[in-house]
């Protein structure tokens, strides 16, 4: 099987002949070192976007000085503006990191609302015909949509500190700014069910450290619910991003109406072992994030702790291991190669116990 083959027969349920082995492309550098991993069987998790947004009555100003991108958005009731800090290293160059929002202070919300139901969604389904076309086997093809509407307050509108103040002080103002979202990305949710990509990620970073086991039930639960059930009438993979720690919301987790978990990320730096995971989670596939603290160890301690990883999830149905966060480029070729070795040389399925004692 190819890697896209491996990735769809566990989306469908089925036991491939090996466990799935994927990397966003993005993360992946092109040249020698990447032709040789992709020749051992890792493949490219290609994510692209089915919608164009405008704003016809939102004019917006952007300005750099230095190393910041200060953004205006300029609307009939007012302004609100952010500030960006570029030119970051994480795993590559160019990286970026919001240190001042939207939202500041309560008026704000008024022209914030304003600007989200301003905002038009449109069909934009040629980039995603193409790259489907030109993937063929080497991986899949992901539509992304935007963050749910929680998740969107906190990571591009207020930052954590100032939602975490208005929802303490003044809730119906959340409240009221997650139902203008949720109105407004029905159009979006439509336009991406009848698009011609077969998986779509439904946008979000969950930790429980921001978001509590109350927050998630009121605030995500039935998003995923909704928007689930309008994808999945036109056939779609439904899945999305949790990357966080889980173990207090697995339960919760477990009423979401997903095919797919993915970037699950099991300890250490997630607090949920995959085995405790996929018993709470039955009938999901768990997308797995290779922890990338691991890849600072030892080239030998690297190979030990995927060896072990293999040996949790066997016999390794529903079981998808990919990198889908930034890895420390110092470290990047070393770790990609060892696991990438690892799995191509002990990732046969059905996996086969004990795997340490070879």
């Amino acid at each position: 099987m190819d890697a896209g083959e491996r990735v769809r027969e566990v989306l469908a349920g089925r036991l491939p002949d090996k466990v799935p082995w994927i990397i966003y492309s993005n993360h992946l550098p092109r040249g020698t070192f990447e032709r040789r991993l992709r020749d051992m069987g890792l493949g490219l998790d290609v994510r692209c976007s089915v919608y164009k947004v405008s704003m016809p009555n939102v004019r917006v100003e952007r300005r750099t000085e230095g190393d910041y991108v200060y953004t205006t958005y300029h609307t009939p009731i007012g302004k609100i503006s952010s500030k960006t800090r570029t030119g970051l290293k994480f795993q590559l160059p160019g990286g970026s990191a919001t240190v001042e929002y939207f939202v500041k202070e309560p008026k704000d919300v008024k022209v914030l609302k304003f600007v989200i139901e301003d905002t038009i969604y449109e069909p934009d389904y040629e980039n995603c015909e193409q790259l489907e076309e030109e993937l063929e086997g080497d991986g899949v093809v992901v539509a992304g949509s935007d963050y749910t509407p929680l998740m969107k307050i906190i990571i591009r509108y207020m930052g954590f500190r100032t939602f975490a103040l208005m929802q303490t002080r003044s809730p119906e103002i959340v409240s009221e700014l997650v139902d203008v979202i949720d109105r407004k990305y029905e159009e979006m949710y439509r336009i991406l069910a009848h698009s011609p990509a077969k998986i779509v990620n439904v946008g979000d970073n969950i930790d429980s450290v921001f978001v509590s086991p109350r927050l998630f039930e009121k605030y995500c639960l039935p998003y995923y619910n909704k928007y689930y059930e309008i994808l999945k009438a036109r056939g779609k993979v439904v899945m999305s991003h949790m990357d966080g720690r889980l173990r207090v919301l697995k339960d919760l987790i477990a009423k979401a109406k997903l095919d797919v978990i993915e970037a699950f990320t099991p300890p250490p730096m997630g607090d949920l072992p995959p085995k405790e995971a996929k018993e709470s989670w039955r009938g999901k596939a768990i997308w797995m994030n290779f922890p990338e603290e691991v890849f600072l160890r030892s080239a030998e301690e690297i190979r030990k702790f995927t060896l072990h990883l293999l040996e949790e999830i066997a016999p390794g149905d529903g079981f998808i291991i990919g990198i889908t966060e930034d890895i420390n480029p110092d470290h990047f070729k070393k770790g990609m190669s060892v696991v990438t070795e690892t799995i191509y040389e002990h990732g046969d399925l059905p996996i086969k116990l004990p795997i340490l004692s070879d």
